[in-house]
């Protein structure tokens, strides 16, 4: 969603919602695919009636309506680790969980605004906007573990971010202990996504696959990041945006207009619609 389908104020313009239906009347399946949360998901597609959502990177699936039909979680005593050692720190971090709860820690909350009241990227603006004031669930840190151990919370998803990228390199090698039970992954420069072990993109777009009686090859992706890898090497139909890094681009088949250019819509438009 962000940096492919949404354009740099997290929207789905109308060109683009536009673009999308007319795909849909043409008979195909459209699969929303992302890092966020279903919830998250919903937000800026405001209503559009996707045919399914492959949500916190796959480790939740959800049918047309919502419904989740397939979830991973993260292992307790790995999040419990992985904490402890973390929020030492000085970063912001949000766990997410399989009903699209964004966790934050008490004692943890006014260190983590101080990080982020400076930034004024979409990014930054976002994470004021949604994760403290609207979404986040505020707990004690010793709640909150106890909620994760005794399972009553189901971590699906830990997420890391800074506003300067260098100083999560730091925290990527400190993860890395925990590389056999969990994926280190990004949909961005300055996060860092942590999920279950075998959990990605195209791992939940298998789930779709499956039920409509898909093959690889008639899957099209349209992708920017790194979290967008696996799905990209394994669909039929590879499309990178221009806006991604060169790693993720040399993944494409075809490349797409830049995210804040309605560059989905332009591809639909004249590579599909257009009987290209």
């Amino acid at each position: 969603m962000d940096g492919t389908l949404l354009n740099e104020q997290s929207q789905m313009t109308e060109a683009t919602k536009e673009a999308c239906r007319l795909l849909r009347e043409s008979g195909c399946k459209l699969v929303i695919s992302t890092g966020r949360t279903y919830k998250s998901a919903c937000l800026p597609i405001d209503g559009f009636p996707f045919d399914g959502y492959v949500c916190s990177n796959g480790a939740t699936v959800h049918d047309a309506n919502g419904a989740t039909v397939q979830e991973t979680s993260l292992p307790a005593d790995m999040i419990q680790q992985a904490l402890h050692t973390l929020r030492q720190i000085p970063l912001y971090y949000e766990l997410h969980d399989t009903e699209s709860n964004r966790w934050m820690v008490q004692e943890d909350r006014e260190r983590i605004e101080l990080l982020i009241q400076d930034d004024t990227s979409i990014e930054g603006l976002s994470l004021r906007r949604f994760a403290f004031y609207e979404w986040a669930r505020v707990t004690p840190f010793a709640e909150l573990m106890e909620r994760i151990k005794t399972g009553e919370t189901r971590v699906v998803k830990l997420f890391f971010w800074h506003p300067i990228p260098d100083e999560l390199l730091s925290v990527r090698q400190k993860l890395e202990q925990w590389s056999g039970e969990a994926e280190i992954t990004s949909s961005g420069r300055h996060n860092i996504e942590v999920i279950p072990k075998g959990v990605s993109k195209w791992e939940g777009l298998a789930y779709f696959c499956k039920k409509w009686g898909l093959s690889p090859e008639q899957v099209m992706m349209f992708g920017d990041a790194e979290n967008d890898r696996e799905a990209l090497s394994q669909a039929g139909f590879p499309v990178v945006m221009d806006n991604a890094a060169p790693a993720v681009k040399e993944l494409a088949r075809f490349i797409a207009p830049h995210h804040d250019e309605d560059g989905v819509a332009q591809f639909i438009r004249q590579h599909i619609l257009a009987g290209g």
